[in-house]
């Protein structure tokens, strides 16, 4: 009998820990599966993202090849412009004469003026000497 007892004890034991190995097992797969599930989000979040930021590339591409064809066709045009300028100028005496004169003083102050990119190159441009009259100084008569 106690030979019994103390088998059925040894098999309790072992039912045991056999049953709380099976439950260990069980939440660690758990753990794992709820882990791949999020990473399976993740990873399907920056698929989207990456299919999203091909597409732009894309598009950014063909815009760009878009712009290239439209500079050489710009240049094109100019070198055309430039041909057909030089051409007048050496068939037409009017033309030499009218390329070959200085430009009026207005023209040449406007080709001094600098650049003026922006509201605020050109407010530093007038207060540096150029500055404008105020509208509420009345005009000398």
């Amino acid at each position: 009998m106690r030979m019994l007892a103390v088998i059925m004890a040894g098999l309790l034991t072992a039912l045991g820990w056999q049953w709380w190995r099976l439950n260990d097992t069980q939440q660690q797969i758990s753990t794992q599966q709820a882990a791949i599930q999020n990473q399976n989000k993740m990873l399907t979040q920056k698929n989207s993202q990456l299919i999203a930021l091909n597409i732009l590339v894309q598009t950014s591409n063909r815009e760009q090849m878009k712009l290239y064809a439209a500079a050489e066709e710009t240049s094109a045009l100019l070198q055309q412009r430039q041909r057909q300028i030089e051409e007048l100028t050496h068939e037409n005496e009017t033309f030499r004469r009218w390329a070959a004169a200085s430009l009026p003083d207005a023209v040449i102050r406007l080709r001094q003026r600098p650049a003026i990119t922006g509201g605020q190159s050109f407010r530093d441009w007038l207060s540096q000497n150029n500055a404008l009259p105020s509208g509420s100084d009345q005009p000398a008569q």
